[in-house]
């Protein structure tokens, strides 16, 4: 209980968005201790705490350069580049990346009702990173709409010059102006996310 109350004061006098501990361990004389804490605190209370910094955050300059454009993005070790829409298809994504026997280069979720700015912005980091071989879109429009992603990719593509290759799955509101759009550049789109990665692993290998 005194764990929890602990907890509770932080998350409510530091505006956090989260307070996880993982792993909670117990000793062999009967104490809790936290092992590892996670806090998140929302940027926009910032001014009320003038003595946290985002400089004293653990995120990387392009974590921090995502989180400007909305955009939840980690940088892990991998050499596949990853956009999806949702924490949980980004996730997805990520798994299906290892089970064809890669490794995902980052988890970026441009969330739900993703604008073409962010997506625009999330690609440009992805196509700039010089360990990323491929980039794997996933994107399953509900509030998202396709269309609008369609056009963050093209718009993109127009500021950054790539080769990387780039594998789209698209489907849900607004799918078939969102295939249009990118067809018009020469962008084939999947009807499922197996399809793309399957094209994917094939020219990685090429």
């Amino acid at each position: 209980m005194t764990v929890a109350k602990a907890m509770y004061r932080v998350f409510t006098e530091y505006d956090a968005e989260l307070v996880e501990i993982n792993p909670l361990a117990l000793t062999t004389d009967g104490q809790l201790i936290a092992l590892d804490v996670k806090v998140m605190i929302d940027d926009n209370s910032l001014f009320r705490h003038p003595d946290i910094s985002v400089e004293d955050s653990d995120y990387t300059m392009e974590e921090l350069e995502a989180r400007k454009y909305g955009l939840h993005y980690v940088e892990l070790t991998g050499y596949v580049g990853i956009m999806a829409n949702g924490a949980g298809l980004t996730m997805a994504t990520m798994d299906l990346v290892k089970e064809y026997g890669h490794e995902p280069a980052d988890f970026l979720d441009v969330g739900g009702g993703a604008s073409k700015d962010s997506v625009k912005e999330g690609l440009k980091m992805l196509l700039t990173d010089d360990r990323i071989k491929a980039v794997l879109i996933n994107i399953f429009g509900g509030i998202t709409r396709c269309d609008e992603v369609a056009r963050g990719v093209v718009e993109a593509l127009n500021e950054v010059k790539t080769n990387k290759p780039i594998f789209i799955r698209l489907k849900g509101t607004n799918e078939e102006e969102g295939r249009k759009i990118l067809a018009e550049v020469g962008l084939k789109t999947y009807e499922t996310a197996e399809e793309a990665m399957e094209a994917l692993s094939k020219a990685i290998k090429r």
